[in-house]
């Protein structure tokens, strides 16, 4: 495989077939993209076959993967192919299989990727892919996580949560199987059962009394150990959930490698400031990858991390939006506007993308390689992807991929990463 520059684009179909498979190739070849990341949507039945749940038959769409791969290969493109580990068979038809939070409700989004049915489907979907196209060099996970919800978007409509609480008391997964895997690495389940339902009562019930103890006692990030030190119960938790999560990761790359080891395993990670709790450990994991690709909450995908400080505030209108995010501030070390309908609009500046994958650098070492994933959607604007990509770059990233997720990266958003990626990234 030639050691080319990563400079990737996650985009969507409907965008390219809209503008047409190969013009769209050829124009992101002409702004300097090396990479493309495709889904694999072939199904090959004898994979499926001893599964506990039957996996829907379903023809690939035209264009299919190998042909994505010819005319990609045309202009000099590589395709690294994506899979998603926590869809599974389908929560809402499995529910079984969805994660579980300490007081018994299921995710109706997130598959538990400890559950050994969810592990099953990812691994023979994994076989099918690569035992019928050997071309594959590149696998991305799109984001092994435990999560009840969707913080890569953080929707409206969750119910609110208190800072840091939620985070420093992950609410899942309490599923038969994590506590099992929980209780042979040595931990006391009852234990941390008792104190994260606690916590979680707090969390869920904001109040202005509520915020108020919180905003007041929480002033800097020491006082998070201050707190752990009263509840070790809860830093014992994150710490399990990361071993939890880390069998998962292990499964995966063991899987690819005995397939072919050539093959090169990228793992979607979110930023290291709250990765953890979402149980993802960057010094751990790293044995499990040949790179990390770190989403970056830039502009329009760092505008939807307003919407669970927007759920405080539509709980209880009496605290005052300038407090919830002087303490969102204060806790992720966020720098940028101090006002909700600013931080809605604009997002995270890419001041925050240089420090997150400095702290991302320093968890891996200097050698692991690092792609910065910057979202070019509207409202960013040429200027902002430019700046994001050379804050990232000054972190320690070594390739980038511009995320186009929503359908609103501008021609102009296109080039301006692809020319500025150019004068970073190395060959991968």
């Amino acid at each position: 495989m030639d050691m080319k520059p990563y400079i990737g684009v996650w985009t969507s179909r409907n965008e390219m077939l809209q503008m047409g498979f190969k013009e769209a190739l050829r124009f992101y070849a002409d702004c300097g993209i090396t990479v493309i990341v495709e889904g694999y949507g072939a199904y090959h039945p004898e994979y499926y076959k001893n599964l506990r749940y039957p996996v829907v038959e379903r023809r690939e769409e035209h264009p299919t993967l190998e042909e994505v791969r010819q005319m990609a290969e045309e202009v000099g493109i590589e395709v690294e192919v994506v899979m998603d580990p926590k869809e599974g068979p389908g929560v809402r038809k499995y529910p079984e299989t969805a994660i579980m939070d300490v007081f018994g409700n299921r995710s109706t989004l997130v598959a538990c990727p400890s559950n050994p049915d969810v592990q099953a489907l990812t691994l023979a979907r994994l076989r099918d892919l690569l035992e019928n196209n050997d071309w594959v060099s590149r696998v991305e996970f799109d984001g092994l996580y435990i999560d009840m919800h969707q913080r890569m978007t953080n929707r409206r409509g969750q119910p609110p949560a208190l800072y840091p609480l939620h985070h420093l008391a992950p609410e899942s997964c309490f599923c038969e199987y994590c506590k099992a895997i929980a209780r042979e690495e040595g931990a006391n389940m009852e234990r941390i059962e008792e104190a994260v339902k606690e916590v979680v009562k707090v969390s869920l019930e904001p109040s202005y009394e509520a915020f108020l103890r919180i905003s007041d006692t929480f002033r800097g990030h020491y006082d998070v150990v201050r707190y752990f030190l009263g509840r070790p119960e809860l830093l014992e938790w994150i710490r399990i959930r990361c071993l939890i999560l880390e069998r998962a990761f292990e499964a995966i790359y063991e899987t690819i490698k005995s397939i072919d080891p050539k093959v090169k395993i990228s793992h979607d990670m979110l930023p290291p400031t709250w990765s953890w709790s979402l149980a993802q450990d960057y010094r751990r994991h790293r044995a499990y990858a040949d790179n990390f690709k770190i989403i970056f909450f830039n502009k329009r995908t760092g505008s939807y991390e307003a919407n669970p400080l927007i759920a405080i505030k539509d709980a209880d209108p009496e605290i005052p939006d300038g407090d919830i995010m002087d303490l969102f501030s204060r806790l992720t070390g966020y720098e940028g506007p101090l006002s909700l309908s600013a931080f809605s609009q604009e997002g995270f500046p890419p001041i925050n993308v240089y420090y997150e994958l400095r702290k991302a650098r320093e968890e891996v070492g200097a050698s692991f390689p690092l792609i910065a994933g910057i979202v070019g959607d509207a409202p960013a604007r040429p200027e902002d992807v430019e700046a994001a990509v050379e804050a990232s770059a000054k972190g320690g990233a070594d390739g980038f991929c511009l995320h186009t997720w929503y359908g609103h990266t501008t021609p102009s958003n296109y080039a301006a990463f692809g020319n500025k990626a150019r004068e970073f990234a190395k060959p991968l």
